[in-house]
């Protein structure tokens, strides 16, 4: 099918058939496979058919029904059905992000997931939750990181992931995109394809204790913040920013130097 947006009224009709689902779910206890009813899973295939609800988007490919292994696949797939459409316009048009979200919804949508907020399927313009929503923001962290988008999209579609949650809730990442390499190259374990366990989270309770997780990546992006107050890091090789970091850092550099 072509790639498509929602017009005003098929963008409402959206929001308010997730909010029924969300209902339908909440009445169940949380269960989603109890909740999200043949009738609703029909309601998604109807405006999903009813093209006076959407119109094509010129410039964009079409998509095809597949499954993704992760979301960073989705993100790649997303960044080649896009690749040509003007990025500016499209960077917050939640009316096509969210009708990618509906063509896509049993790939973001699973019995096996634990959360389902309006805002993974929604686009917000909120600045705390915009970069969750799952369809978004693959496209997003792919088309600004590229490879190294890998450290925050290991987890399957519909599984928010931690590192992306710590990375995304920092100003600073949005437009320092070295510091996505950054991240990458000393918390993504390349020879096994997947990022490093313990050093997403900045604080765990350890003895019931709020306890500091040196070398993790919330100490990285407080380096980051630092640096960035001396230094003009802006124009530095993400490898001679990695040098700066301080002796905590030492075990992860070398484990990205072999």
């Amino acid at each position: 099918m072509k790639l498509r947006r929602f017009t005003e009224d098929g963008h409402n009709k959206y929001i308010l058939l997730y909010d029924k689902i969300k209902d339908s779910i909440i009445k169940k206890k949380g269960d989603v496979k109890k909740g999200f009813t043949k009738n609703l899973k029909d309601e998604i295939e109807n405006l999903l058919n009813d093209n006076s609800f959407s119109t094509e988007v010129n410039s964009g490919k079409s998509l095809k029904k597949q499954k993704f292994k992760n979301s960073y696949d989705l993100g790649m797939y997303l960044n080649d059905i896009l690749k040509e459409c003007n990025q500016t316009e499209i960077y917050f048009d939640e009316k096509m992000w969210d009708w990618i979200t509906l063509f896509h919804f049993d790939v973001v949508f699973s019995e096996e997931m634990s959360g389902y907020s309006e805002h993974r399927y929604v686009l917000s313009q909120d600045w705390f939750v915009r970069n969750r929503h799952l369809i978004r923001t693959p496209w997003y962290a792919v088309n600004t990181y590229g490879e190294s988008a890998k450290l925050f999209l290991s987890k399957a579609p519909y599984v928010g992931s931690d590192y992306l949650e710590q990375f995304i809730s920092h100003r600073i990442n949005e437009n320092f995109t070295s510091s996505g390499h950054i991240a990458y190259n000393l918390y993504f374990d390349k020879k096994n394809e997947k990022p490093r366990p313990g050093y997403s989270k900045k604080f765990i309770r350890k003895k019931n204790k709020k306890t500091l997780v040196k070398a993790s990546l919330g100490r990285l992006i407080d380096k980051l913040n630092q640096y960035n107050e001396i230094y003009d890091i802006w124009s530095m090789d993400p490898k001679d920013i990695v040098l700066l970091l301080p002796k905590e850092f030492e075990e992860l550099k070398k484990l990205n130097e072999n």
